[in-house]
């Protein structure tokens, strides 16, 4: 059982953590076993993120303290915080990536994405499910710089013609 100091300092570092943080998304657990959570904190921490519990009553706390309280509400059964340091981690599309494993060929997931902020801006469920399902930020640099250049590819042919037909 933890004393007032301990329970003290689990919001003082939890409150820490959501205001030095790129992304704190809340996601719910309820029914995984033991050795499956052990699986998703080994993922995720490969990915650049941080997975830790925190009782709901303290992580309450920390996110008023924090003027973060939107998120109050989601702070439901059982929840684990994703902890994101920076935008080039990739723990967020690990996270959803596992999603659709422990869903494959199942009515209802065990894992929810319940909330969150990014870069201080609230999302709720919904939001949060798409965000993680889009490619990470690298991905989606190197998808914009390939086509922007095929259109250069072709900007230059056009030029190259047009000097051919002047010549």
């Amino acid at each position: 059982m933890l004393t007032k100091k301990d329970k003290k300092l689990q919001i003082e570092e939890l409150t820490k953590k959501i205001n030095d943080s790129y992304a704190i998304i809340v996601w719910g657990y309820h029914g995984l076993k033991a050795k499956e959570i052990t699986e998703i904190k080994a993922r995720i921490s490969k990915q650049e993120g941080l997975d830790k519990v925190y009782k709901n009553r303290l992580a309450k706390i920390a996110f008023k303290d924090a003027n973060k309280p939107e998120i109050i509400e989601y702070l439901t059964d059982s929840s684990s915080f994703l902890i994101l340091k920076n935008e080039n981690s990739q723990a967020l599309a690990e996270l959803y990536k596992m999603i659709k494993e422990f869903t494959k060929g199942k009515k209802d997931s065990k894992i929810k994405l319940k909330a969150g902020y990014i870069e201080n801006i609230f999302y709720g469920p919904k939001e949060i499910l798409e965000i993680a399902s889009l490619p990470g930020k690298d991905i989606l640099l190197s998808m914009l710089l390939s086509a922007l250049q095929g259109n250069i590819r072709n900007f230059a042919f056009v030029l190259s013609e047009i000097a051919k037909q002047k010549n």
